[in-house]
């Protein structure tokens, strides 16, 4: 074993100790502020999700409904409720022109938590038969028409609602809009 001379030095145990100590607690300050800030992303996350799927989801509907000619009550296996609409658009042909008497079918649903649109072409248009989630994490849909009388409706009130969780928090977005159908 060496010994050292009055001109040498070296930590004591307590200065190794309180070293210790001050790392230990600097590292959890760390580690707490990461843990914060990651739940804070997750959770700003979400919310960027749930707004966007809202606001896509409402986009489409009011594209298609402003495009419509008239909200129907029903469409192949398809009945209008609350969380169906139903709309027949004019088909148009390669060069975008309108189809005389031809029409195209975009019916939207809630499937379990998604919310779909459905597009059913005349054999003369240039439209695609497609099926397309329009928004996700749907908890809450509801389209309210203007008149009792589908063939009186000139307007469209859709509410949607969108959540997600993350962790122990949920996060939710609702939005409204109100379309009025193609020449109305």
């Amino acid at each position: 074993m060496r010994k050292f001379s009055r001109g040498q030095s070296a930590f004591t145990l307590i200065e190794v100790i309180i070293t210790i100590a001050l790392t230990v607690m600097i590292v959890a300050v760390i580690a707490n502020m990461f843990l914060t800030q990651s739940r804070l992303y997750r959770s700003q996350n979400a919310k960027l999700d749930t707004s966007a799927s809202v606001r896509a989801g409402l986009d489409s509907i009011d594209d298609d409904v402003r495009a419509a000619d008239q909200v129907l009550a029903s469409y192949s296996t398809f009945t209008a409720s609350s969380q169906t609409l139903i709309l027949q658009i004019q088909s148009v042909d390669s060069t975008q022109a309108l189809v005389a008497d031809t029409y195209d079918y975009v019916v939207y649903t809630l499937s379990g938590t998604d919310l779909t649109r459905q597009i059913f072409p005349d054999a003369a248009s240039v439209r695609i038969a497609t099926t397309r989630t329009v928004a996700r994490h749907v908890s809450d849909l509801s389209f309210v028409l203007n008149s009792a009388d589908y063939a009186d409706v000139t307007e469209v009130a859709t509410s949607l609602t969108s959540s997600e969780s993350t962790g122990n928090q949920t996060v939710a977005f609702t939005s409204d809009s109100n379309s009025k159908l193609r020449n109305n």
